[in-house]
């Protein structure tokens, strides 16, 4: 069974071979390793690009190789917001975009397509498909539908208007849904078979139970809907602490919910067992910057123990990995998995 057909199988909840294992993302990870930041990077051009993304899988193996990774925010500029590259990390939103929600019915998303260094982007996924596609499923990422309305219309107006005017939130929230697919879309066009979510806004350090289910499960669930139309699997990733809304994440549709740290494996396993995959949930500085090899193997065998190897579970990061992981730590955590022995 090679790598896809291990996430595969795991996503559609079937018996692998061994236990999966991926890093969550990582591009930036993979681009400062070459002395690059991720604006140097789009400077290279896709052929460069996809040849640095296969060339660094190649030396860890991770059952999924993500291209977009830390480019979210792109979208934003494409369709008029600011951003402001760093030398590390992903670019940073600069300045609140929608003035009112009514700003959202001005804006064209069909703007991401002039955007060079998106269409960069979409180009790189192609090549990397062709590179490695037929053993490894290629991913792609965006935010969420939430978390996007935070950083165009102002985290500080959303949650505001949570309480005070419920119509603007879910005008402005319509809109992020079909920015999140449209710039999605395009990476399943070009051979992406696995699309991530990433949704920190909806966690349970920033809403409530409630208020996610009212204001960010619906639209988790519609995008969702769209890309697996289109023939890829849903993933979900929110950082922080969901544990009170963990039952509630199999209604998105996705295949595959991402944990953060602060998630317990063993309360996933009891709530989402026979329902939909999980992966996580490593702290990615605690654990993977700042342990040795060793220590990460041991960590990582203990997630696979809490997990429990009937459950479809995915060794992984509990987030990105930030710039200084060792690349030992990475083929600790990758040979943890493929050596794990599953009793069969």
């Amino acid at each position: 069974m090679n790598p896809k057909e291990t996430i595969l199988n795991v996503a559609n909840l079937k018996k692998t071979s061994r236990i999966p294992v991926s890093l969550l993302s990582g591009g930036i990870w993979t681009f400062n390793n070459r002395g690059l930041s991720l604006q140097d990077a789009l400077k290279l051009g896709a052929e460069n690009c996809s040849e640095i993304i296969t060339e660094t899988n190649e030396r860890f193996c991770s059952d999924i190789v993500w291209v977009s990774s830390g480019y979210h925010n792109l979208a934003i500029r494409a369709i008029g917001g600011k951003i402001k590259f760093r030398a590390k990390g992903s670019p940073d939103v600069q300045e609140t975009l929608l003035k009112s929600a009514s700003d959202a019915d001005k804006i064209d998303v069909s703007l991401l397509k002039n955007d060079i260094d998106i269409n960069t982007l979409w180009k790189t996924t192609e090549l990397v498909a062709r590179n490695v596609g037929e053993k490894n499923l290629v991913g792609a990422s965006q935010w969420g539908p939430f978390t996007l309305a935070g950083l165009i219309y102002g985290v500080e107006n959303l949650m505001r208007n949570i309480y005070r005017d419920k119509q603007a939130v879910h005008r402005v929230l319509e809109f992020t849904t079909e920015l999140c697919y449209q710039y999605l879309e395009p990476y399943i066009e070009a051979g992406a078979g696995i699309v991530s979510v990433a949704d920190p806004t909806s966690s349970g350090d920033m809403i409530s139970r409630e208020q996610f289910r009212e204001f960010s499960l619906p639209y988790l669930s519609k995008v969702i809907k769209k890309l697996r139309d289109k023939g890829a699997i849903g993933f979900i990733h929110i950082c922080g602490n969901i544990t009170n809304r963990l039952d509630l994440i199999p209604e998105t549709g996705a295949s595959i919910i991402s944990l953060d740290y602060k998630v317990p494996l063993s309360k996933a396993k009891e709530i989402l067992r026979g329902k939909m995959a999980f992966a996580g949930n490593m702290n990615p500085v605690g654990v993977m910057q700042n342990l040795k090899a060793n220590e990460v193997s041991e960590i990582c065998s203990r997630c696979i123990e809490e997990a429990g190897t009937e459950s479809s579970y995915i060794l992984m990061p509990g987030c990105d990995i930030p710039p200084g992981v060792p690349i030992e730590n990475i083929k600790a955590m990758v040979n943890t998995a493929h050596n794990y022995n599953l009793g069969v």
